[in-house]
């Protein structure tokens, strides 16, 4: 049950790699691990020291994956297709893909002469064998849709599907491939065997091989010398250690310690060592929101003046400067400024309370009625500050602070009852995708079937996802129709958009965070002199 909760929390958090290029290094690694070489230039040599807040439990078991697995995991493991900076598909192990509305398929024309760490080929059949592996599992996205899998020559797959649409190429391309080979071996025929040895072992393709791993302590990855991408990578070695108190990551970054810190999210952390010099990636954060129990007919949040009476209560501009220090964006709509299906000029519920009074009375709660809101203990600032604008409004916030298995299983898979909102966070994908992975038809995490969608909004998500359209471009003004709509319907509360960075010592060269906070290119970081 664990594991299925956290890998739907994994699909939150689905995001994006940038290759950057290939160039060949300029010297080699002294005898320490420090590199030298002309700064300004790609060095190869050093080991790159991490800190983060977790790290893998299950490193090469896919169908296991928690969120932090398949993030730490990124230096062994590769996936077909990543995003670029404009949230279009590029491919890592895939050359090329096409899709037949008609004939509904999708097939991957795979990269030649790229093989795991084992000295196994990654080919067709590697990958339906890995495709198989997830169906069997119920880990792969929409695997409902996988009617078969065809290996129609030693690089090329067809998957031949039950339905079709743009969003096929990410829910599959996605996949991160094992070795058959290994897992097959490491069992003698035993599955239970071959699992147990590939929670604690990984060969994939990627630039870097698993060196040791210590579940909750640490996890070393050295260069991968026959990764397939000539002159890379840089970096002769990663170490990633976990350290849970952002505080002594914070002392870490601060002492030369560490070289970088890849899930700060601490607001006063993040300001401090900026001031003090140190490197920030930016990431696009965490979009933040009230799920209402909306769909239950005897809850007043099925009342879409109550909803709208709610949004309106919430000064959310001033909670974002007071939990964000700047750093924050107040939201409008069900998506952020910076987001490719935002709506310009669309803010449908503006800070009123006189509106919240009034649409309350409309509703038949002129003396207010009470509410409960979960979050997690972490969340106290931001559910006193909803608790305390709510009530002014006379909508008295019962608290409900949950433990994580209460919290994730209400979220995720049991639901959650009565006259109750969950605040909650959801990843922002830059190809606009996670509006349908947590509010289309068929979303992917929040699934519950609680939150109450108008025959409108969702015509208008399956608008967007008509599989004529070949790409979010193309669909990109079905989105805003999409986002248009479920905030006229009010079918959550936005709330804000949060900040989520990589910090990094001045002489690291690395893209990490910048366009997801999930997705990360090892293969391409380096370190200046120092």
């Amino acid at each position: 049950m664990k594991k299925l909760l956290f890998f739907l929390l994994a699909i939150t958090l689905m995001g994006v790699i940038v290759l950057a290029g290939c160039g060949e290094p300029t010297a080699s690694p002294t005898p320490g691990g420090t590199p030298t070489a002309t700064a300004g230039q790609p060095v190869k040599g050093g080991t790159l020291r991490v800190v983060a807040g977790a790290i893998s439990k299950v490193v090469g078991y896919p169908p296991e994956f928690a969120p932090a697995d398949s993030i730490y995991m990124q230096p062994v493991l590769e996936r077909l297709v990543i995003w670029n900076d404009k949230g279009e598909l590029t491919g890592v192990l895939a050359e090329s893909w096409e899709g037949d509305a008609q004939s509904l398929t999708v097939t991957w024309h795979l990269r030649k002469n790229v093989k795991f760490h084992d000295g196994t080929d990654f080919n067709a059949e590697a990958l339906r064998w890995n495709y198989q592996l997830l169906i069997d599992n119920a880990r792969l996205t929409d695997a409902a849709n996988v009617e078969s899998l065809e290996v129609v020559d030693e690089h090329t797959l067809r998957m031949h599907l039950k339905a079709f649409s743009w969003m096929a190429f990410e829910n599959y391309g996605l996949t991160m491939p094992i070795s058959p080979t290994a897992f097959n071996n490491a069992g003698a025929g035993d599955i239970e065997k071959s699992k147990e040895w590939a929670r604690i072992n990984a060969v994939g393709t990627g630039p870097f091989k698993l060196a040791e791993f210590q579940r909750d302590v640490v996890l070393k990855f050295v260069k991968n010398d026959n990764y397939w991408q000539a002159g890379l990578p840089y970096l002769d070695g990663i170490d990633i250690n976990y350290i849970p108190d952002p505080m002594i990551s914070a002392a870490k970054m601060e002492a030369g310690e560490a070289d970088m810190w890849v899930d700060a999210s601490a607001v006063q952390n993040i300001l401090d060592l900026q001031e003090k010099g140190l490197k920030i990636n930016w990431g696009p954060g965490m979009f933040m929101s009230l799920l209402p129990n909306s769909a239950d007919p005897n809850s007043p949040l099925n009342n879409k003046l109550v909803r709208e009476a709610i949004e309106y209560a919430i000064d959310r501009p001033t909670i974002a400067q007071m939990l964000g220090q700047g750093l924050y964006e107040p939201l409008k709509q069900m998506a952020p400024s910076a987001w490719p299906g935002y709506v310009q000029g669309f803010d449908p519920r503006p800070y009123s309370q006189a509106k919240a009074r009034e649409l309350l009375e409309q509703a038949g709660f002129k003396d207010g009625f009470t509410v409960k809101v979960m979050a997690t203990e972490q969340a106290r600032d931001a559910l006193a500050a909803i608790q305390a604008n709510l009530g002014e409004v006379g909508i008295i916030v019962e608290p409900d602070v949950a433990d994580m298995s209460r919290y994730f299983g209400s979220l995720f898979i049991t639901g959650w009852t009565g006259n109750e909102l969950i605040y909650t966070a959801s990843g922002i994908n830059p190809s606009t995708t996670d509006l349908f992975i947590h509010y289309g038809p068929s979303p992917m995490t929040f699934r519950t079937g609680n939150i109450f969608k108008t025959p409108e909004y969702l015509a208008a998500c399956n608008a967007a996802l008509d599989p004529s359209y070949k790409s979010v471009a193309e669909a990109l003004p079905k989105v805003k129709e999409a986002i248009r709509q479920g905030g006229e319907d009010a079918i959550i509360v936005p709330l804000w958009r949060t900040c989520n960075v990589a910090i990094m010592q001045t002489y690291v060269q690395s893209d990490y965070f910048k366009i997801h906070g999930i997705i990360w290119t090892p293969a391409d970081d380096w370190m200046e002199t120092h």
